[in-house]
C-alpha cells in the first residue's frame, strides 16, 4: 500500500480490513470509527488524547503505516492484549 496521507487513503486502509469473527456489525462500525479519529490526528499533527483499548487484532493493525507497521501513536498509550 503507498503512503497513507489523506483523508480518501485513510478509508481505503481502513476498510481493507475485515470484520472479525464474533465482532458485531456495530462494534465492528465504531472500531473503524475510532481508528479513523486517531488517522485524522495524526494527518494533522494533533495529539489523540482518548484511551486506546481494543480487543482486535485488526484494530491495531489499521493504526499502524502500513509501509513500516509502526503505530501513529506512541506505543504507551496503546493498552493490547496478550494473544
Amino acid at each position: 500500500m503507498n503512503n497513507i496521507n489523506n483523508p480518501a487513503a485513510v478509508r481505503k486502509h481502513i476498510e481493507s480490513f475485515s470484520r472479525p469473527n464474533g465482532y458485531s456489525p456495530y462494534a465492528w462500525n465504531v472500531t473503524k470509527r475510532i481508528a479513523q479519529e486517531i488517522w485524522d490526528c495524526y494527518l494533522s499533527g494533533r495529539t489523540y488524547s482518548r484511551p486506546v483499548n481494543f480487543m482486535c487484532r485488526e484494530f491495531y493493525q489499521m493504526i499502524q503505516l502500513p509501509e513500516t507497521g509502526e503505530f501513529i501513536i506512541p506505543r504507551s498509550r496503546i493498552k493490547m492484549f496478550d494473544a
